[in-house]
């Protein structure tokens, strides 16, 4: 304790306000609490007061002693080094007041003829002081002794300055009034409260220049626990907080670095990044060379790591990734081990670029493919590009991926111009694209457009649009559906202008294509038919033989094979018929769908197809 007052009987201290050193809560550090430091630490020989008033005293400096001794003789009354001190300094005083008085004799022995020259005046004005200090004892003979209301007055100043001054955290400053108001008024009614509280502050301070000064010499461990006694006690106070943040986060680091020098000795590079990166996290201006250094080794390695596995997930691509972005944010360092760097550097960006292509290419490929994965396709194929931007190859093959996607879309929208024109770009850049789905589009978008031309009447566009669809038919020639349905449209179309010679070729080009007699042998019905309208094309009575084919073709779903095949929500039914060997249009009449091009909701669709 540093004042004379016993803390079991101390007021809580509150503070109302803070400045940067402040309290928000009561404290009361006493000596039974686990702050396990000696009382006697902070008392009386290792009082900053104290030892201030020794070296004052050693260097002869008396008058300031007597500026110290105030303060240290009403917080240690009982202190037998202050009292040796005292009368020491009585005794030096008394000294001095003798050599003053023999100067002093000197002095007036000099000046008694101007002494009696002045003794009348004192005389009349003693005399006139005398018969007013007479009239005062009358008048106030009968009023008790008390302050005046100046000192009264005077006396709540300074309390409420003292108030203030330990409610922001200012101990020594609040002592000095504290002292003020004892010199005023010993037995002033709020001085004992004062006493208690400031003993606590002072004590709380002399704890804190404890770890303070732990902290100078670099014992943060036995800082930390001292600090955060004191914060426990008044939360809060002054820099505590602040110190004891500083201190854990230095901590963390110093683990962090240790833990992640260890793990890149093994080659664990998960454990390396996770380490280095929980520093970065905790400080990120952090410039520690080798950190840096070993940190984008495991990055790379990492990556490398992980793209070398055949079943590298999607979530290990991305992760390589963000590996590859931070690694480049750390080349280049020193010029040490720089060949090295980039050689981990190309091979880790080559593995990431063929993650992402590989990823876009099975995506664009898909039978089943959707707008979402389409659209994915096209965003990998960008990633890819954006880590290899001067690959001329992959720029081709990203342009053909947005014409693609653009294609699907106009497709879905039923917009069959759009749909050609940038399916046509793809395909005449690469007719194998996107695993040949983009093809298939094609044809169906060309049947549409041809079809729609045909119904509109536009039977010379119907036949120019419907013979690139041909082409691409017999192309796809294991699909017989699709030269089957083309032609029979063609020849329709042909007809409808007049043409009916080069109509009726076309009934039968595609009839032989698809070996209708085999198919109808145990139809008599239909062989008739048939028979009839060959007959009367080799009799060249071509308009009758195109009627009759019509009619044969209208009843020929007898050809068809029928399948059931489930098929997702938000596949493409162009693409989900082609990869069934049947078309767009047979499989909307087979299951009575509205014309969609995209399956709303997963089900079981029959498939018509033309079997060998």
């Amino acid at each position: 304790m540093l004042l004379n007052k016993d803390k079991s009987e101390s007021k809580p201290m509150t503070n109302s306000k803070k400045t940067s050193q402040n309290s928000t809560e009561d404290f009361d550090i006493n000596d039974s609490q686990e702050l396990d430091i000696p009382n006697d630490k902070f008392e009386f020989s290792s009082d900053p007061e104290y030892l201030k008033l020794i070296e004052h005293y050693q260097k002869g400096e008396f008058s300031e002693c007597e500026q110290l001794m105030g303060s240290l003789e009403l917080r240690y009354p009982e202190q037998p080094e202050l009292r040796r001190i005292r009368e020491d300094l009585e005794m030096k005083g008394s000294v001095n007041s003798l050599t003053a008085s023999i100067w002093k004799k000197e002095t007036l022995a000099k000046g008694k003829v101007t002494l009696k020259l002045i003794l009348f005046g004192l005389v009349v004005i003693i005399g006139i002081g005398a018969v007013f200090f007479a009239s005062s004892l009358i008048f106030l003979k009968n009023r008790p002794l008390e302050p005046t209301s100046n000192v009264n007055s005077q006396l709540d100043s300074l309390y409420l300055q003292a108030e203030q001054l330990l409610q922001t955290g200012q101990p020594s400053s609040a002592l000095q009034v504290v002292l003020k108001i004892r010199a005023l008024d010993p037995d002033y009614q709020h001085l004992p409260e004062l006493i208690e509280q400031t003993n606590k502050l002072l004590e709380f301070e002399a704890h804190y220049k404890t770890a303070t000064d732990l902290i100078d010499k670099g014992e943060k461990d036995e800082a930390l626990r001292v600090l955060k006694l004191l914060e426990s006690e008044s939360p809060g106070m002054w820099d505590i907080p602040q110190r004891i943040a500083t201190i854990e986060k230095e901590k963390k680091i110093s683990e962090y670095l240790k833990a992640g020098d260890s793990a890149y000795q093994n080659k664990e590079w998960g454990k390396v990044i996770e380490a280095y990166e929980g520093v970065l996290a905790l400080d990120e201006q952090l410039n520690n060379t080798t950190m840096k250094e070993q940190l984008l080794f495991a990055y790379l390695n990492s990556i490398i790591g992980k793209l070398q596995n055949d079943n590298t997930s999607l979530e290990d691509i991305t992760l390589s990734e963000q590996y590859y972005r931070k690694a480049v944010t750390l080349i280049p360092q020193n010029k040490e081990f720089v060949s090295q760097r980039e050689n981990l550097q190309n091979i880790s960006r080559d593995l990431l670029e063929k993650k992402y292509t590989q990823l876009a290419r099975a995506n664009l490929a898909d039978k089943n493919q959707t707008v979402s994965s389409v659209n994915q396709a096209v965003y990998y194929l960008g990633k890819a590009l954006n880590l290899n931007p001067d690959n001329a190859g992959l720029q081709a093959e990203y342009n053909n991926a947005n014409s693609y996607q653009e294609a699907l879309d106009s497709f879905i929208d039923m917009d069959w111009v759009e749909a050609v024109a940038k399916a046509e770009t793809v395909v005449a850049a690469d007719k194998h694209f996107a695993g040949g789905n983009a093809s298939a589009l094609l044809y169906e978008a060309y049947y549409a457009l041809g079809k729609k031309h045909y119904n509109s009447g536009l039977y010379l566009d119907a036949r120019e649009v419907l013979e690139k669809a041909e082409i691409l038919a017999w192309e796809n020639g294991d699909n017989r559906l699709k030269i089957f349905q083309v032609q029979i449209l063609l020849g329709d179309s042909i007809g409808r202008v007049g043409d009916y010679e080069n109509a009726v070729s076309y009934y039968q080009y595609a009839l032989n294509a698809i070996n209708f007699q085999e198919k109808i042998a145990s139809n008599s019905d239909l062989q008739n038919k048939y028979r009839g309208a060959e007959q009367l094309a080799a009799a060249g009575d071509y308009q009758a033989a195109s009627t009759t084919f019509q009619d044969l073709l209208g009843q020929v779903d007898i050809i068809y094979t029928l399948s059931e095949v489930e098929v997702s929500s938000g596949v493409c039914l162009a693409l989900f018929a082609n990869e069934n060997f049947s078309t767009l249009d047979a499989v909307i009449k087979a299951n009575e769908l509205p014309t969609n091009m995209v399956i709303s909701f997963g089900r079981v669709l029959r498939v018509p197809s033309i079997q060998k």
